[in-house]
């Protein structure tokens, strides 16, 4: 039924572990990784063993070979980890419309910060502000729902399949690995994102400066037991033990109130670095000292072309350089050289 398991897993991470085509590594890493090597040979094929034992594998004739085995590992791995993608986003057009959009997203690297059993219901809480997905909380429940195995913190791989009338979920979780399997007739989920103006969090030291920041027209939450409690954050006060929404306490400092507070709309903090400049305006932008709006100046460069090429030239001629820009200016150097655009004397500045 799954692929995904303890053993596949397994298998996969030790054919990484050595496999280095390029030949290039420093004796003493090798010497840890062939020790390394030697307490999973049960993972390797018989073969390569003896030279594991004495510490030649890489320097002796079956390191060719041995590549060959771990290449051939990683590359299945690769296209039955592509193909359990592909029928997981197959199957989330089957839940409901916020299930759907979870298991569309990778679950990766989440955290498991509490598991809910009752009756046949299971409930996951996973916090992603260090995944791979926009969502900040997500609360999955699991319903007509049996479960095996172990599931510890760190959200790692999983696998989703159709038997039946229902599904099973498979996850792989934490370092070492726990296996849990999951049998389930539906999901339902919730989740809730960051308010666009938590990318610059740092910045604010007033929290009714980051209130006033937020999108009046979006609804706000909180964390409370695990569970999402809206609040008013337009009717924030601060009182002697700290700020609270009517009754709902939100921290004491900026900082916390700040951490506290997630919204019920995906906002794109860096949208703004793709709204152009207008052309009569792009050179002043481009030598600003506004790095977003240097940025925007920039971006609208690429858009608009052979529009864009006498300023360019004459922005490259005299620019001033911010903290890591070069690489930045050397590539629109080159995308307009290609273009045919560039003058000779910014050719030679940036090119040569």
């Amino acid at each position: 039924m799954f692929y995904l398991s303890l053993e596949t897993q397994h298998q996969s991470d030790v054919a990484h572990m050595a496999y280095f085509p390029e030949g290039d590594v420093e004796p003493d890493f090798m010497k840890e990784i062939i020790q390394e090597l030697a307490r999973e040979k049960q993972w390797i094929p018989a073969r390569f063993h003896e030279a594991i034992d004495l510490g030649n594998l890489h320097s002796g004739n079956q390191w060719g070979e041995y590549l060959k085995w771990c290449e051939g590992v990683i590359a299945a791995h690769q296209t039955k980890r592509e193909s359990i993608y592909k029928k997981r986003v197959l199957l989330s057009a089957k839940f409901e419309q916020h299930a759907g959009e979870v298991f569309n997203d990778s679950l990766h690297d989440g955290e498991i910060v509490q598991v809910v059993r009752a009756d046949d219901e299971v409930t996951l809480f996973l916090d992603m502000s260090g995944g791979f997905t926009s969502k900040a909380m997500i609360q999955l429940t699991f319903k007509g729902a049996v479960e095996t195995g172990e599931l510890a913190r760190d959200y790692v791989y999983d696998e989703l399949v159709e038997i039946g009338s229902g599904y099973a979920l498979r996850v792989l979780s934490g370092h070492p690995y726990e296996q849990w399997t999951i049998v389930f007739q539906e999901v339902e989920a919730r989740f809730v994102f960051r308010p666009k103006a938590y990318a610059e969090r740092e910045r604010y030291t007033d929290v009714r400066e980051y209130l006033q920041d937020l999108t009046p027209t979006l609804n706000y939450f909180i964390v409370e037991n695990h569970e999402f409690v809206a609040v008013d954050v337009q009717n924030i006060e601060q009182r002697a033990d700290g700020f609270y929404s009517d009754t709902k306490w939100l921290g004491k400092t900026t900082e916390q109130v700040i951490d506290r507070i997630y919204c019920d709309t995906y906002e794109d903090p860096y949208a703004h670095f793709s709204e152009m400049v207008p052309l009569e305006e792009l050179e002043e932008a481009a030598l600003s000292t506004d790095q977003a709006l240097r940025v925007r100046a920039f971006n609208t460069m690429f858009e608009i072309d052979q529009q864009a090429a006498p300023v360019v030239n004459r922005v490259l001629r005299v620019i001033q350089l911010e903290v890591h820009e070069e690489m930045f200016m050397q590539v629109i150097a080159e995308h307009f050289d290609k273009l045919g655009l560039l003058d000779q004397d910014v050719k030679i500045r940036w090119l040569s």
